[in-house]
């Protein structure tokens, strides 16, 4: 697996490219401030296809750059049904920030169990819900790695006080992370990567 990411405005949101070296073909996660030209670049530098964009919730840091991905590079932008109105109509609130982020349709809404294909790779979709209704990650088995979006991050998770949050549901979402293997890699969509193992924390959700 080849793995770039890239840390997007305004606030720390993290984009991933994952490619497989073997055909060339390669997916992104997340599109904060920049990741679209950022993308781009890297994908031409190392001789990968983008052919996907996979948004791990619609929250307005994380979507950014999702109607560049789409109308510039001319990828798919995908991301789970509950989530799609968030892309569609997307906002800030409830924050007041002056900025604009440019809608867009998805071309695919992802469902739980889906297998997206990077090359000889495949990333099994995990729906869970919690920080927003639609919230997913992606877990790669062979390469032994978790993309969490704002569902997990390096000792916390995501936050249920905003519009859609919830927190019984984050609890059981966590439940099943924990259940993945110890070893298991995890990308957050902030903050440093860490393991399943490190979060020791987890345990108290396994039966949630």
């Amino acid at each position: 697996m080849l793995l770039h990411s890239y840390v997007g405005a305004p606030i720390g949101a993290v984009c991933y490219l994952v490619g497989d070296e073997t055909s060339g073909e390669a997916l992104a996660i997340d599109a904060p401030g920049g990741a679209a030209c950022w993308a781009a670049e890297t994908a031409e530098r190392l001789g990968l296809r983008l052919g996907l964009l996979v948004l791990t919730h619609g929250h307005w840091d994380h979507i950014i750059d999702a109607a560049a991905f789409q109308s510039v590079l001319g990828a798919k932008v995908a991301i789970h049904a509950a989530d799609a109105p968030l892309v569609r109509q997307p906002s800030t609130a409830p924050f007041e920030l002056p900025l604009t982020v440019a809608p867009c349709e998805p071309d695919r809404l992802l469902f739980e169990g889906e297998a997206l294909a990077i090359g000889s790779l495949q990333a099994l979709v995990l729906e869970t819900p919690g920080h927003t209704p639609g919230c997913v990650c992606l877990h790669l088995p062979t390469a032994e790695a978790l993309f969490s979006g704002d569902t997990l991050f390096a000792a916390g998770m995501g936050r249920t006080d905003l519009p859609g949050g919830d927190e019984q549901r984050i609890a059981q979402s966590l439940g099943r992370l924990a259940a993945l293997p110890s070893h298991t890699r995890v990308y957050p969509g902030h903050g440093p990567a860490t393991t399943i193992a490190a979060e020791r924390w987890l345990a108290n959700y396994l039966n949630a």
